[in-house]
């Protein structure tokens, strides 16, 4: 028998916290502290991981996001709520982000699309890389597609649960800011098309093909409810009147595939009207009011 064992004979660990050791008959170790030590570094490495502690390695994910927000945090640092590819909403760390020279400034901007490696801590997640994909850099250049990217991000913040996958609603809120950071649609437009395509991602897209009272198919002037068009004879007293072009403009925005959906020719009025109609459905389906329509 070694000698460590044999000078530990009949010694029993009770049990190991916070590398604390509390043994029973000490009076078989008496003073010779350097046992212990002995045992520790002798010990076959399978016994020898019961009673230690083997550190794991931080797992590890990587995902693309759009940063919906960003908040101050200590003295150069920033939490980030981001909406990513196939985890939904997800709150992260960003240390130091905000030093000029920090690695993650760029990555770390509201409005930014980014390929991001997150490790995972106690409760939270920590940037550990970032690669900027899309800046959307021309919004910052015109106020209206500014407050329209605004008005974007933050339905997608007040709407988003936790742990839900969002693909198509990160896909919808990338080709709106697309389309806003291009400035070559008008930037009600877009923010109207994101909306009326919001709810048909949810489920809640109003009938368009014809009177939801009557069932009459009419394209002529027409009334717009939350659950869907109807016919002058059957007026509403909540509704919001389209006119046959804003009838056809509502029909191509849900009938199109995503892209196409945003790409069409209206005149102002029309474009209110689909504005309007938006404002009626969020108001219908959603308790809260949003604070960046006061600044459309």
């Amino acid at each position: 028998m070694p000698r460590v064992a044999r000078e530990l004979e009949g010694v029993a660990l009770i049990r190991m916290r916070k590398g604390i050791f509390k043994w029973n008959n000490m009076n078989a170790v008496g003073s010779n502290l350097h046992c212990l030590v002995t045992l520790r570094c002798t010990l076959h490495i399978g016994k020898a991981a019961e009673i230690t502690r083997i550190k794991k390695p931080m797992e590890s994910i990587k995902t693309r996001g759009l940063v919906l927000k960003e908040y101050e945090a200590g003295e150069s640092d920033k939490r980030l709520l981001l909406l990513c590819k196939e985890h939904g909403r997800m709150m992260i760390y960003a240390r130091g982000a905000r030093k000029p020279k920090s690695k993650f400034m760029a990555s770390a901007q509201l409005f930014t699309y980014s390929d991001f490696v997150l490790t995972a801590g106690r409760g939270f997640h920590a940037l550990a890389q970032a690669q900027v994909i899309e800046s959307f850099y021309g919004l910052r250049t015109d106020y209206d597609a500014l407050t329209a990217a605004h008005l974007v991000v933050e339905v997608c913040e007040k709407t988003l649960l936790e742990d839900t996958q969002c693909d198509e609603l990160l896909l919808l809120a990338l080709k709106a800011l697309g389309y806003l950071n291009k400035q070559k649609l008008p930037p009600l437009q877009v923010a109207s098309v994101f909306f009326i395509r919001f709810f048909a991602y949810y489920g809640l897209a109003p009938e368009t093909q014809g009177c939801t009272v009557c069932g009459e198919i009419a394209d002529t002037e027409m009334y717009i409810s939350a659950e869907g068009l109807i016919c002058r004879i059957h007026k509403p007293g909540y509704g919001i009147r389209l006119s046959q072009a804003g009838v056809y403009a509502l029909r191509h925005i849900l009938g199109r595939e995503l892209t196409g959906a945003f790409l069409f020719n209206a005149r102002d009025d029309v474009i209110k009207e689909l504005w309007e109609t938006s404002q009626m459905l969020w108001r219908c389906h959603f308790d809260w009011k949003l604070k960046t329509t006061e600044f459309i």
